[in-house]
């Protein structure tokens, strides 16, 4: 049974996100949002560049900008995410932004594969 002398540990790291700043919890959540907003910025992407056959500048760099916002949620927001967890010793965070990166290591490593096989030559065509 605790008594009334005992002191309180502040040192100890805490787990919820109410002790972070508010700054923080915005950056990690603005990172979680980044990654789950990429396959809709990748399928975006497409679209426009597919509907702007006449080759419109403007629709060429929206295209351009939401292929790279996508490609860069993909690899740079589970890293910085996961490096600013490490930096606030947030286990919530890392655990969440390690599963990150492994979903965006499997999904890179299986569009590599799948472009690979796609551009494979077809028996009797010389490529």
């Amino acid at each position: 049974m605790p008594t009334k002398n005992s002191a309180p540990v502040h040192n100890a790291p805490s787990d919820s996100p109410s002790t972070l700043p508010a700054s923080a919890v915005r950056v990690i959540a603005g990172l979680t949002l980044w990654w789950s907003a990429s396959p809709v910025a990748f399928i975006l992407s497409t679209v426009v560049g597919l509907g702007s056959r006449d080759r419109d500048p403007f629709w060429e760099i929206v295209s351009v900008v939401l292929l790279w916002s996508g490609i860069g949620g993909v690899v740079v927001a589970p890293a910085i995410g996961l490096l600013i967890a490490f930096r606030l010793r947030q286990r919530p965070a890392r655990r969440r932004f390690a599963i990150m990166g492994a979903v965006s290591l499997a999904v890179c490593t299986l569009a590599l594969l799948f472009w690979e096989f796609a551009m494979e030559c077809a028996p009797g065509h010389t490529c």
